[in-house]
């Protein structure tokens, strides 16, 4: 990171300790919300390999559709998946949930996840949201350093997203579900005025 990005985040950093200390106190310590994420999507990714036939029974219950989508934003869909989402929601994410409440955090997470799945499931990609829900997070994350006025910052997560579009090469469903989480995850960071 460049100087003025490192000194943004030190200044940002004072501030969170003083302002944050009732939400650190009630959830026990820093980035608690991202490392549940991180360990729900590593659970998710066990769950695929190892007992594939339990997901597919709680999609065939009474709102099994609705319930796959929320899942779907956990499933990092393979192993490379995993490290990628779990790498880049360690980075962007952990960062994130320091200017966020914990409610609003998960908000941009499953909803980018959600909306970035059926997107790709439109286009004809599989509905595997968990790299979905990181874009949404970076897209919350650009939005909240361009709102503040961190170049260097933005340009990081920009660039980490040009890295992750290339390695997914260039699949229509994937690139669709990548954007469209992106966006959801840019808009509700603005609606809620982080």
């Amino acid at each position: 990171m460049d100087r003025e990005t490192q000194n943004y985040w030190k200044a940002q950093r004072r501030q969170m300790l003083k302002r944050d200390r009732r939400q650190r106190i009630y959830m026990g310590q820093d980035m608690v919300v991202t490392k549940i994420l991180i360990g729900l999507m590593v659970l998710s990714y066990l769950i695929e390999r190892f007992v594939p036939g339990l997901l597919e029974a709680l999609f065939v219950r009474p709102g099994g559709i609705i319930l796959s989508y929320l899942l779907s934003a956990l499933s990092p869909g393979s192993f490379l998946g995993l490290l990628f989402a779990g790498f880049f929601l360690w980075i962007i994410g952990s960062q994130l949930e320091g200017l966020t409440r914990w409610w609003q955090y998960l908000i941009i997470f499953f909803a980018s996840g959600v909306i970035g799945a059926f997107a790709a499931g439109v286009l004809g990609g599989g509905a595997i949201g968990g790299t979905f829900a990181s874009f949404g997070l970076a897209g919350a994350y650009v939005m909240v350093m361009a709102s503040r006025r961190v170049q260097g910052a933005a340009q990081w997560a920009i660039l980490l997203l040009g890295i992750n579009v290339v390695l997914s090469g260039f699949q229509l469903g994937l690139l669709g579900g990548m954007l469209a989480a992106f966006f959801v995850g840019l808009i509700l960071s603005r609606l809620m005025r982080i």
